[in-house]
């Protein structure tokens, strides 16, 4: 790859033209470079490596992304590995980062060959101007027949018109779904997996809460974790069978739990005035630095109860659950990793 250009002020119109070319060029071969790498640490989950709860944790603290740059990256991240056609020309080089923003908004898996064509034969100004005409038509092509739309280059291929459903698959751990199936007892939901999922989904984009009929905002649902102290395992029971919990969830769950033993009440391991301090203190907000999460919030002792850490509130901080379970996970001293507390 050639150098970058050096900036020489007061050159010729000709040279500065060249010299910008040239940076561009550069610009967008270590944009889909970056992408490429962006992806392969997303893949693998090796921000959880870095001591990042998620992918936007990462890219918004370990790499110094604003919340709109890390959503594209991991837009455009997510939709590579969808696209296999896509991605092997982004990573042979033959398809640049700007083109590809373009086309992973309207390919799929059965026409991205069509799109990856046009990206080739057409400059970066004409590909946009397809992009936006295949829109513009599907939109055009619902409106009369909801059947039709397919976000195809032009002249559009004939396709069936039977489009099969689109499968999206994804993993739980057995305290997530522990968590899922907690949420649909709770809302009573009988119908359809994915009509619930969409409405979720919805709920969160208008800032709602998902509640049962008739039940207020703030009702919560709780998960049963069984966990023995003789076989030092912790389970949580399932239609299955007992679904084995791993250790480093169950010491994020004993930080914040209520907990029963025979012959005695239920005890918090947090007094309920104590959570709604530190949840105040810190406005509800995970503290892990780069995480700006909102929702599923947790408690978590700074000095580990096993330690004699205290209940005391400058030793609890607020963390969502993906960042307090890896916590737990990586263990050490990890204070560095805390951003300030609001100040009151």
């Amino acid at each position: 790859m050639t150098n970058m250009p050096v900036f020489q002020p007061q050159c010729s119109a000709d040279q500065a033209h060249k010299s910008l070319q040239e940076s561009i060029k550069i610009q967008d071969h270590a944009q889909h470079c970056a992408l490429l790498w962006f992806g392969e640490i997303m893949r693998r989950k090796l921000y959880r490596e870095l001591n990042y709860g998620s992918m936007r944790a990462y890219a918004m603290e370990g790499l110094g992304f604003s919340s709109t740059r890390a959503g594209d990256f991991i837009r455009l991240a997510t939709r590579l590995e969808e696209l296999p056609v896509v991605k092997e020309e982004v990573s042979t080089g033959q398809l640049g980062y700007t083109k590809v923003r373009e086309i992973v908004s309207v390919a799929d898996q059965t026409n991205e060959q069509d799109w990856v064509n046009m990206a080739k034969e057409k400059s970066r100004r004409e590909l946009a101007i397809e992009v936006q005409q295949a829109k513009l038509l599907a939109a055009e092509q619902k409106k009369v027949d909801p059947n039709q739309g397919e976000l195809m280059p032009r002249p559009t291929p004939t396709r069936p018109a039977a489009i099969p459903p689109v499968r999206i698959g994804f993993e739980l751990t057995p305290l997530q779904n522990a968590r899922y199936e907690a949420i649909v007892s709770k809302i009573g939901h009988r119908g359809n997996k994915a009509d619930l999922l969409l409405d979720m989904a919805e709920a969160l984009l208008a800032g709602q809460d998902i509640a049962p009929r008739g039940a207020t905002p703030e009702s919560h649902y709780q998960i049963h974790i069984h966990d023995c102290p003789t076989c030092a395992k912790a389970v949580i029971p399932a239609p299955l069978g007992d679904m084995e919990v791993a250790e480093a969830e169950v010491e994020a769950v004993r930080c914040d739990a209520l907990v029963h033993r025979p012959g005695e009440r239920n005890k918090a391991t947090i007094p309920p005035r104590t959570r709604r301090e530190v949840l105040a203190r810190d406005r509800h907000r995970c503290r892990r630095k780069g995480c700006d999460h909102t929702r599923h919030l947790e408690i978590h002792h700074v000095r580990p109860r096993t330690e004699n850490g205290s209940n005391e509130t400058e030793n609890l901080v607020t963390l969502c659950t993906a960042c307090h379970t890896l916590w737990h996970e990586r263990g050490g001293d990890r204070q560095g990793l805390l951003s300030e507390a609001p100040s009151q």
